[in-house]
């Protein structure tokens, strides 16, 4: 299942983006990844690989704009994805 960026923005009430989101990377947040098996360890890496570390002690708060969050389902192996 999958949904187009068009479609998700049609269905906003308050249309919020702008291209200021896009300018710094997205904070990452894997969940359920601490199982350790060979195939959960190479996709956190694969995540983790996308986008750039963030220093937690010096990042200004205020630019982290958006929110990446993927977490795993055990019971039906699949990946849930939000964004």
């Amino acid at each position: 299942q999958y949904s187009l960026v068009r479609d998700v923005v049609s269905a906003l009430r308050r249309h919020r983006m702008h291209e200021q989101q896009f300018r710094h990377p997205p904070l990452l947040v894997l969940g359920n990844f601490g199982v350790p098996q060979m195939h959960l360890k190479l996709m956190a890496g694969m995540f983790q690989g996308m986008f750039p570390k963030i220093n937690v002690h010096r990042v200004n708060l205020n630019s982290i704009r958006r929110c990446l969050l993927i977490s795993y389902d055990a019971e039906s192996q699949l990946l849930e994805f939000r964004h």
